[in-house]
């Protein structure tokens, strides 16, 4: 197409799956991602429809004012995908000769779905840092098309080249261009009904590492990312934070990696050169597994400035753990990381897992039990989800567990999608529900606490508890109805009942 002047990189609306579906995100990939780019070379925009609650006319109007040569589109939830279709399909009737790219988790982990849109040129798949470039120089006719890490349609064949190796060198990735953005309201915005989001305004995201070894049978990481973790040093960490406190003045950090702590010297360094510094900061660490820490490592954590803790336990009954899950979590170790850091004052979440195949009703039942003996500040309760990439999703096709009219785009919710001779959709989704409840708000203590947590008022949390139950409810119809594979045989009992006892 010759030379590429304009790249514009987009976020779309998630209202444009459904008004109701709203996901607030902070378009951190993009800022990553336009911050490896040529400097200079390219003239570089951001457009946040989701935060700016563009319409899909509104969106065409951007395009056409602008009339960029290049369009990035990032969808980072495969329910999201038909947001970032409807954003191609706009940049095309705008000018069909501008250049449409995917990228993010849909790309990564469903390129053929993503590239026989007619309006989708080409997917980035993984890591698009160094690809996306390369890419570039391609659709410019000054290189070969990438060997790997992008796929496209090569007539009515699918020419998909997945992403083999992986960055090695995070450190040698520049900050994220946060000047291509208004970085003030993503920092300042509260994140109500979230508990992992720092109270402290304003605050900014960070993932310091890349990849997972574990391999939990439900997790994309390995897909997306690969299987084994790659991790900034310690020193590039704590420059960007206070890079991001001298630049914007943040008073928070929220480390989203997967893999955090997983290299225990760069933790501890991280931890002590932040307390060296000084640096007027509070962190938070979500989803850390409880075999990296230590009683020592959380005193540590908390010196530097850790208020909030999130430790993925996923069930309480080993045999699941070992042969479904395949996680070699240490329940009793588990129990004593929660307390200790409660202990040491920070807010901490125990995350769960229920309704993976191969899991028995009671099995669920009891792990429920053992997260209420743990008695952490906050329960999760996530329902097993058969995200594509996964074994975990290869097991429900395997054994027939899906409906016949499953669609990825229903998934992500809260709402249950697999069904086996244990269990329905039905009765995951109201005991999920029910027992997330009951867990965390059977106190007026319990139901403070938790309200600080997300932000919220006492009258806010009342809300959010009728709806999420009402959500569990309504869905309920649609399960219950759902055309399910001829290897089904359900539970016995009804939704009711297990409505009614969860409630209690």
């Amino acid at each position: 197409m010759g030379q590429i002047k304009k790249i514009m990189l987009v976020t779309p609306n998630s209202k444009w799956l459904s008004e109701g579906s709203f996901w607030h995100l902070h378009p951190y990939p993009l800022t990553l991602l336009a911050s490896a780019l040529p400097k200079g070379r390219y003239d570089v925009r951001i457009v946040d429809s989701n935060l700016e609650d563009h319409s899909p006319e509104k969106f065409s109007d951007l395009v056409k004012s602008w009339a960029p040569d290049v369009v990035g589109v990032s969808v980072l939830a495969n329910e999201y995908l038909v947001t970032g279709l409807k954003a191609v399909g706009a940049v095309k009737s705008v000018n069909p000769g501008i250049v449409t790219v995917m990228g993010g988790v849909c790309a990564t982990t469903r390129p053929l779905d993503v590239i026989r849109n007619p309006n989708v040129d080409f997917a980035v798949l993984g890591e698009g840092e160094y690809v996306f470039p390369k890419l570039l120089d391609f659709i410019e006719g000054n290189g070969e098309f990438p060997a790997e890490g992008v796929a496209r349609m090569a007539g009515d064949k699918p020419d998909i080249r997945r992403q083999v190796h992986f960055i090695k060198d995070l450190d040698a990735l520049p900050f994220p261009s946060n000047d291509l953005i208004d970085f003030d309201r993503y920092a300042n915005e509260s994140f109500k009904h979230i508990v992992d989001a720092p109270r402290a305004l304003p605050y900014a995201k960070m993932i310091t590492s890349r990849g997972c070894p574990i391999g939990c049978t439900f997790c994309q990481v390995e897909t997306i990312s690969g299987g084994k973790t790659r991790f900034q040093s310690a020193k590039r960490v704590v420059d960007e934070i206070e890079w991001l406190i001298d630049k914007h003045g943040i008073r928070a950090i929220e480390f989203l990696d997967d893999n955090f702590l997983g290299n225990r010297s760069r933790a501890v360094g991280i931890f002590k050169e932040m307390i060296a510094r000084k640096l007027p900061v509070a962190w938070n660490a979500a989803n850390v597994s409880e075999f990296f820490l230590s009683e020592e490592l959380l005193a540590l954590m908390k010196e530097s400035g850790c208020v909030y803790l999130s430790i993925a336990v996923e069930s309480g009954v080993p045999r699941v753990l070992k042969e479904i899950i395949r996680k070699p979590v240490n329940l009793t170790h588990a129990k004593k990381m929660l307390d200790t850091a409660r202990e040491l004052g920070m807010d901490t979440t125990s995350l769960w897992v229920i309704g993976s195949p191969g899991e028995t009703w009671e099995e669920i039942r009891h792990s429920i039990r053992v997260a209420e003996e743990m008695n952490s500040d906050y329960t999760k309760i996530n329902i097993a989800t058969p995200y594509p990439g996964t074994e975990l999703f290869n097991m429900a096709v395997a054994g027939g567990y899906l409906s016949k009219d499953f669609d990825f785009s229903d998934i992500g919710w809260g709402l249950a999608a697999i069904s086996t001779e244990e269990f329905s959709v039905a009765q995951l989704t109201i005991l999920r529900a029910f027992e997330w409840d009951r867990l965390n708000f059977t106190n007026e203590e319990k139901r403070a606490k938790i309200a600080r947590m997300m932000g919220v008022t006492l009258d806010e949390l009342a809300s959010i508890r009728k709806s999420t139950l009402q959500r569990a409810l309504q869905a309920t119809g649609k399960a219950a109805n759902a055309n399910l594979t001829d290897k089904k045989v359900l539970p016995p009992g009804n939704v009711g009942d297990i409505a009614i006892v969860t409630a209690k």
